[in-house]
């Protein structure tokens, strides 16, 4: 795995506890250090065994770096492990793939790529994902729209396990339980979470506000993340009259909180594989508006049950639907009844045990 996070620490605590898997867990880092995230988003206790290595990384603007981690190899050999999962196709699975096949391993894909994450590829990157998909022995998917793009790179359907993304969902469900209706706040709140970079196209998102008519009696923009375009996007709001709260970094009993507190939760990202925010604001029972882009999406946000889905390119079209949002109390509760029983549908228990499934078969072969 490139880096700890915090949507990944359900998924490896329980696997660590699986009686029929001996689970280690190693890192290319134990942050990325060219990554804008502060380091309290990478901390924690780890429950379950895991090895920190030291990387070079490439950075990329806005996105996850490209890593290489000194040591892999030793690290592997020293765990002695029968099965690799390494995450996405990059320097680290390359290796991977060099030390399974020296020592006739299997080796697990584990990716969230889309075909809209695809199409951003250059040629010769998407040439050498085909090239590592033709010699896995099995892979994970943590979404529909994942498997259906590893499917059009010619993987078969019986070697791929879906396993939504995961979230340490259970204090935001609690939060959303015990939310009060507010008593004073006539307007509407609405929260996104996400690096303030490019992709997360908060900008437009802004500009649409404004053209709904966010005015401070009418909505409100509550933003949860940190990033190099914090000062750019509070000049937007500012210029455009939109009344926009930037938390910076929360932790998760203050996102858990914000969550049971908002009446919207929007994600208009031009560029977002998964979007664990989304798994977040389906568990709190939110109605959700989101880009056709993001990786959830045929997973948890559904057009018409819990969502509005827009063109993220598109301000009018964001616009239009944050406008629908704000003024139809029906819709809101509508989509917020669509999002607890989509939340209800997808038991995590059973994603623990379709990654486990991936693992399982490659070690028998089958």
């Amino acid at each position: 795995m490139p880096a700890p996070a915090p949507y990944r620490e359900p998924l490896f605590t329980t696997l660590a506890a699986h009686d029929q898997i001996g689970l280690r867990v190693i890192y290319s880092s134990p942050r990325q250090t060219s990554w804008d995230q502060p380091a309290e988003w990478f901390a924690g206790e780890r429950s379950y065994d895991a090895v920190y290595l030291r990387a070079y990384e490439l950075p990329r603007r806005g996105r996850t770096p490209v890593s290489w981690p000194r040591g892999l190899e030793r690290a592997l050999s020293t765990f002695g492990a029968r099965v690799v999962v390494s995450s996405e196709f990059g320097p680290a699975t390359l290796r991977a793939l060099a030390w399974c096949r020296r020592r006739e391993r299997p080796l697990v894909i584990l990716t969230e790529v889309t075909r809209d994450v695809e199409a951003t590829l250059p040629a010769p990157q998407r040439a050498l994902h085909r090239w590592l998909a033709a010699r896995a022995q099995g892979f994970v998917a943590v979404s529909s729209r994942a498997r259906k793009r590893l499917l059009g790179i010619s993987v078969p359907f019986d070697a791929i396990e879906l396993s939504l993304q995961s979230a340490d969902l259970e204090p935001i469900r609690a939060a959303a339980g015990a939310r009060q209706p507010p008593s004073s706040r006539s307007s509407i709140r609405l929260v996104t979470v996400g690096r303030l970079v490019p992709d997360k196209n908060f900008s437009r998102l802004v500009e649409a506000l404004a053209l709904a008519g966010g005015s401070a009696d009418r909505a409100e923009l509550h933003v949860h993340g940190v990033g190099p375009l914090e000062l750019e996007l509070r000049e937007v709001a500012s210029r455009l009259g939109v009344t926009a709260v930037f938390h910076g970094f929360s932790t998760a009993a203050e996102m858990a909180n914000a969550y049971a507190e908002a009446d919207i939760f929007a994600l208009v990202s031009t560029f977002e594989p998964f979007g664990a925010a989304v798994r977040e604001a389906v568990a709190a029972g939110l109605p959700l508006l989101c880009s056709r882009r993001v990786g959830a999406v045929d997973d948890l946000a559904l057009e018409g049950r819990n969502a509005l889905l827009v063109d993220p390119e598109d301000v009018g079209a964001i616009a239009s639907a944050l406008r629908r949002l704000c003024d139809d109390d029906a819709l809101r509760a509508k989509l917020a009844t669509g999002s607890r029983a989509v939340d209800a549908e997808h038991d995590f228990g059973r994603d623990v045990e379709a990654f486990a499934a991936a693992i399982q078969r490659a070690a028998g072969g089958g």
